[in-house]
């Protein structure tokens, strides 16, 4: 899988539920797979399936689109979109990770820009 169709298939799993998002963790990430943002660490993709469930509930009907996608060397870094249901632009950023060997997501980490920059970025 590409790079840009990997963060692609993550970012739709951030709009899943519980088992099907379960099974998408699997594939786009390895088991010791991490996730940090500015709410904290978390480790796995049990914890970070909780987190999104999480996302879900506190922002009902957001979704990711991915707008660019740079990588080399087992690194990668998407610019991505969160927008609402009505396809609103709710929040700007940019994830940065490390990739396994067979290409999944390892260490991910996301930055997210001021509601202002949004709109603009």
């Amino acid at each position: 899988m590409t790079s840009e169709a990997l963060w692609k298939r993550y970012a739709a799993v951030w709009s899943m539920e519980g088992e099907a998002r379960e099974t998408e963790l699997a594939t786009c990430l390895a088991g010791d797979a991490t996730y940090c943002d500015p709410n904290g660490l978390i480790h796995g993709p049990a914890e970070l399936s909780t987190y999104m469930g999480q996302f879900q509930r506190s922002a009902p009907g957001g979704h990711f689109q991915i707008r660019s996608v740079h990588h080399h060397h087992g690194r990668s870094l998407a610019n991505w979109v969160m927008q609402g249901p009505d396809g609103s632009i709710l929040q700007t950023g940019t994830s940065f990770a490390t990739l396994t060997d067979d290409g999944r997501l390892h260490h991910i980490s996301g930055f997210f820009y001021p509601a202002e920059q949004g709109a603009q970025a």
